[in-house]
């Protein structure tokens, strides 16, 4: 009992000696909205100009106002983990108010190219800044898939672990069985 009424007297102490201030944000610290810039692959034809649309959007009732800075590179036959900076095929930059932008670019060649869009906005004491990439492909580069681009065969690899982990399931099921089996009872 000794013990209880000492930390109490403790406590007691510790808010009589600290004051009590209400918590509160600065007075003159805003936050600034974050950005989520959307870029999105209209047309990749081979032998056709590409179209690309652009726009950004925030948590606000306006949406961000600014430049968005596109460029697309080539993604090569690097590993798709690699950092290798490639030399941009495409650049051009176009102003966004609220409506999404088209942006019209070059023939590109057959092969697998990356889009990236990066707004800067015109207030930024209000708004940050971001940007969104976006991976496509023109054409087939191995002779296969259709012409939408899609690779054949996509998925391949996810039937054998579906065969495995139903296999692995009715092995598990099959040993619980056959642990659970009552032995006979001895005379």
């Amino acid at each position: 009992m000794l013990k209880k009424l000492a930390a109490l007297a403790t406590l007691a102490l510790a808010f009589a000696v600290a004051p009590s201030a209400p918590a509160g944000a600065d007075q003159g610290y805003t936050a600034k909205i974050p950005t989520a810039t959307h870029i999105k692959v209209i047309s990749a034809e081979p032998g056709e100009p590409i179209v690309l649309q652009v726009s950004a959007s925030a948590a606000n009732p306006t949406p961000p106002a600014g430049n968005i800075a596109i460029t697309v590179t080539s993604g090569g036959s690097a590993a798709r983990g690699a950092r290798v900076a490639a030399p941009a095929v495409f650049t051009t930059t176009v102003h966004f108010t609220d409506q999404p932008v088209r942006v019209t670019g070059p023939r590109l060649p057959k092969g697998g190219y990356l889009a990236r869009a990066a707004l800067s906005p015109d207030d930024t004491a209000k708004f940050l800044p971001s940007s969104d990439t976006t991976r496509f492909r023109i054409g087939s580069v191995d002779g296969g898939g259709d012409k939408s681009g899609a690779l054949p065969n996509t998925g391949g690899p996810d039937l054998m672990w579906l065969l495995l982990g139903g296999a692995l399931v009715a092995a598990g099921a099959g040993g619980v069985g056959y642990g659970r089996r009552r032995a006979p009872a001895a005379a």
